[in-house]
């Protein structure tokens, strides 16, 4: 009888796992499990089951899981030496916190969780899957029809798998008929009772691969769970046709009895395999358990024989690598001959089609890499023939276990594909490669012209300069304007989506020996190079044959020296620079505990570098982040010692429940001041039905005077953009606070400018906000009196600030209008995919302005320049690390996760050549009121 729809479906199925798995896999079974217990989410245990005849090592076994977007990853990897006894158990516990509960002592633990709605699978050592349950349609791990979610109610509640009349566990390779809830639940371990096995016979499925006309046998088993009585015991197994058919030639039909003698477990027969010449989809048939003498029972009496036809197939590269990310032909054998050797690394070479062979498909690849595992034989320009396995190495088609001939040398290498300003595309609705922006690239030729490196180098493993960001049309990859890449657009906003930046990618610099192992890189490096193109976990790479960088960027990359005739005002977010005490009510560090004295000297240190060397020693600077006026202070005589300059600190405290504010650093040999004090420090507002401050730090307004000319400077440090992408209270909560924020400043400028509007007025520090919309509250916008309700989620009605200010960052060059990285992912689309990753989308690097200078008319009138200074953004992370040590002003390197500014304003005349309005003991005076202010 011909198998039905559902059963053809579990064939297909089934030949997959046959394909990737032994016979043994049905001796390791998931018994029991629970991914949420009265504990919470993360009480959780899976229970493992033995229930064959004989001890299984799990060495290198891993427990992974899914999420119901089939996001998938390792949860637990058992280490050497582990085993499960026959008929016994192991428990794998999660021990995060808030983790398993259960009396009976766990195994192994892991500390990453199971969804409530997602799966889990057992691997083995290779990878290889061995069991699998899943708990929606959409996890990656499942078997036939997945379990319903138990839902996320803390209780102890999970699934336990049926066993057959003698113990054996059952499966069906259907979730939905294997298991049954338990509630409670009732966890063994390796100390707990083992199971008694009543006598009963099983037999295993097994595969074999037809590689040519010759006949193959499959070798079946039959195991019995307890040794064989007196005289031995008899089965008989028969054949039958599934998707293969004995009359067709598939395999010779058998029917036969099978005696496992006494004393022993197991007996096998094998059925013939025909061979064949040319490729076929797999075949399967099954073989039935019937008649077994003593009336012993059948515990599996059906098994599978998948007949995997892997006939060598005769291929072009482009047909290798089809459309896709997992190439038509993985798993099979392919013959490909007469490709050209593009480049040689130390474990493979990649290879390209001729381009007069070449498809005419644009979104198919006409290169491949061919892993070797050591350094191959062959060179550029070879022409090669390759007899290979295709394989799927995370993700990246490339050809194994290959026999590589070579036929001719010194051959011309195909044209490379030009990378610029249309490929790879910056529009993700119309991207290069169709669903992606990469893929139709992968092993191919790639020469880039004007490449610009995003990020300095990541550390890797044992590779402490490892990969950077890049883009191929000489621009950085710069947050631009328009609402968050996957955000919806708010209702009443007119504004478009940013891109996301597709066009970004990863370069490893050194697989193919372009560079030496561990040369480090700096943002801002421009380059023109040569290589190809691969796909790197979860991340499309170019890796160059050559490279030739046009710029070098330095690290740290300083402002200019201030001129004789300007004033200098500057901002820098000090990343929370922290005292030792823990007197708040969070910690000030973000960390578990705060610094040490040892950690506040260095950081102290390093500021001062950032100040001193990097900003060139501002007149006047407001600094973020900061704990306390004594630490300010500390940074001032540090200052003074390091360059003989002298800085006075003032700092009002706010009402940031981790203890940082906003204060300023001032020169008092050039500028005197006049007074500090804060902006709308006790203003209040509703926060979901609490009174709460509208500023956790209250802007601090300086007024002082400089070479006769009076002005003003306000430092601001607004709530953070954590949240306001987000669809959810959080969001609307925080989108109404910086509204606030905005408003509250937009009115104290208003006043400012209109009581002195000759007065030079600056606005200066941490935004957390871009120099346009997005989408939500444009807080610049807001601030300086250019908002638009038609580009804003939350209304204004008309602008508080009249006349307008201005953003001195519309005069950076546009490469370098940035002051922050950050680093998201987008999903599925941007250019990546995410299959079988264990990703939930790609990462990409961003450079934004977080970091502004609003300047009123006056002060515009007097701009110079405005300048970042670099030293925390573009440098790699092992340059960072390495300099605490260093001496020089390379002690500034990732001291913050911002990068400062100056301004400059033409004062005339060499500030400090005269003396400031007042007396020396006035000017005393102000110096001593430093961190008290004059009133709100």
């Amino acid at each position: 009888m011909k198998p039905t729809h559902i059963r053809r479906a579990l064939v297909a199925a089934l030949l997959v796992m046959l394909s990737a798995t032994s016979a043994q896999a049905a001796d390791l079974s998931i018994s029991q499990f629970r991914v949420r217990g009265p504990a919470g989410g993360n009480d959780e245990f899976v229970e493992l089951f033995n229930s064959g005849t004989k001890a299984l090592d799990l060495s290198g076994y891993k427990f992974n899981a899914s999420n119901a977007s089939g996001t998938t990853g390792t949860r637990l990897t058992l280490p050497s030496g582990t085993s499960i006894a026959s008929g016994c158990f192991l428990l794998l516990t999660n021990g995060a916190s808030g983790g398993y509960s259960g009396n009976v002592a766990g195994d192994v633990k892991y500390s990453t969780g199971v969804t409530d709605d997602g799966g889990l699978a057992i691997l083995d050592a290779n990878g290889q899957l061995i069991d699998q349950v899943g708990l929606s349609s959409g996890s990656a791990y499942k078997a036939g029809t997945p379990l319903a979610s138990l839902g996320g109610t803390n209780a102890d509640k999970g699934y336990a798998r049926s066993t057959d009349a003698s113990g054996l566990p059952v499966n069906t390779g259907n979730n939905q008929a294997d298991f049954v809830v338990a509630s409670p639940t009732a966890p063994r371990s390796s100390t707990s009772p083992c199971a008694v096995l009543g006598q009963a016979f099983s037999i295993a499925d097994a595969s074999v691969k037809v590689r040519s006309a010759a006949d193959v046998p499959m070798p079946f088993t039959v195991t019995l769970t307890q040794p064989a009585p007196t005289g031995g015991v008899t089965v008989q197994a028969t054949t039958r046709d599934l998707t293969a058919v004995a009359a067709n030639g598939d395999y010779d039909a058998l029917d036969t009895t099978v005696n496992i003698a006494e004393g022993q477990t197991q007996a096998s027969f094998n059925v013939v395999v025909h061979g064949r010449s040319t490729p076929a989809d797999d075949k399967a048939f099954e073989v039935k358990l019937s008649n077994p003498s003593g009336n012993l029972p059948l515990a599996r009496d059906t098994a599978m024989g998948a007949i995997l036809y892997d006939i060598p197939v005769a291929a072009e590269i482009w047909e290798i690598q089809g459309r896709g990310q997992v190439s038509p032909l993985v798993g099979k054998s392919v013959i490909t001959r007469g490709n050209i050797v593009t480049a040689v690394g130390p474990a493979g070479f990649t290879m390209q089609t001729p381009d007069a062979r070449a498809d005419a498909d644009p979104l198919t690849s006409n290169g491949i890499y061919v892993f070797t595992s050591t350094q191959p034989s062959v060179a550029v320009g070879d022409v090669v023939n390759v007899d290979a396995t295709v394989d799927n190495y995370y993700n990246l088609p490339e050809l194994k276990n290959a026999v590589i001939s070579v036929t001719a040398h010194g051959s011309r290498l195909p044209a490379p594909v030009v990378f610029g300003d249309k490929v790879p595309s910056s529009d993700p609705d119309t991207l290069s490669c169709g669903t992606t922006n990469f893929q139709c690239f992968v092993g191919m030729r790639v020469v880039i012209e004007n490449g610009m490196i995003n990020t300095g180098n990541k550390r890797f493993s044992t590779e402490p300069y490892a990969e950077v960001s890049i883009t191929a049309n000489g621009k950085r990859s710069l947050r631009l304007p328009g609402v968050r890449y996957g955000t919806q657009v708010a209702e009443g906003v007119t504004l478009p989506h940013w891109s996301g930046n597709p066009e970004v990618f990863k370069m490893n610099t050194a697989d193919f020996g372009a560079v030496p192992l561990n040369t480090p890189f700096v943002a801002g490096t421009t380059f023109r190079a040569e290589g190809v193109i691969s796909y790197d976990f979860g991340a499309y790479t170019f890796i160059p044959t050559s490279i030739k960088l046009k710029h070098v960027a330095e690290m740290p990359r300083a402002v200019s020296p201030t001129a004789p005739y300007a004033l200098r005002v500057g901002a820098l977010n000090t990343e929370r620079f922290c005292d030792t005490d823990f007197n708040t009510v969070y910690t000030c560090s973000g960390d578990s505990k705060e610094p040490t004295a040892t950690d506040v000297a260095l950081k102290t240190q390093r500021l001062s570098a950032y100040i001193g060397s990097v900003l060139q020693l501002p007149d006047v600077l407001s600094v973020e982040e900061v704990k306390s006026l004594p630490l300010l202070q500390g940074l001032a005589t540090q200052l003074g010692d390091d360059y003989r300059v002298k800085y006075n600190a003032y700092l009002l405290p706010g009402h940031d429940p981790s203890g940082i504010n906003v204060g300023f650093l001032v020169r008092s040999d050039r500028v005197h001041v006049v007074s500090v004090q804060q902006l709308a420090a006790d203003e209040s507002w509703n926060d979901n039905g609490q009174t709460a401050f509208v500023h956790d730090h209250p802007p601090l307004l300086i007024t002082a005077e400089a070479r006769g000319v009076r002005f003003q400077v306000i430092s601001v440090h607004t709530k953070a953009r954590t949240n306001v992408d987000k669809d959810d209270a959080t969001a609307v909560r925080d989108r109404q606070k910086r509204f606030l924020q905005a408003s509250s400043l937009a009115r104290q400028v208003q006043t400012l400018q209109t009581t002195n509007p000759w007065q030079p007025l600056l606005i200066v520090g941490d935004f957390n906000a871009y120099q346009f919309s997005d989408g939500w509250v444009d807080m610049v916008g807001l601030i300086s009196g250019k908002y638009k309700d038609s580009e804003n989620q939350l209304k204004l009605g008309k602008n508080l600030v009249f006349p307008a200010l201005w953003n001195a960052v519309e005069s950076v060059p546009a490469n370098d209008r940035y002051s922050f990285l950050f680093t998201e992912k987008f999903g599925p689309i941007q250019g990546y995919t995410v299959a079988g990753s264990g990703n939930s989308g790609r990462e990409v690097p961003t450079v934004q302005v977080l970091d502004h200078a609003l300047l009123n008319q006056s002060a515009r009138l007097r701009f110079l320049k405005m300048q970042y200074g670099r030293a925390d953004l573009d440098a790699p992370v092992q340059m960072a690390a390495d300099a605490a040590t260093a001496t020089d002003s390379r002690k500034a390197i990732g001291v913050s996760d911002h990068d400062g500014f100056v301004v400059d304003l033409f004062v005339p005349g060499k500030l400090g050549e005269q003396k400031p309005h007042g007396s020396e003991d006035q000017q005393g005076e102000d110096h001593d009121d430093q961190g008290h202010g004059r009133g709100h």
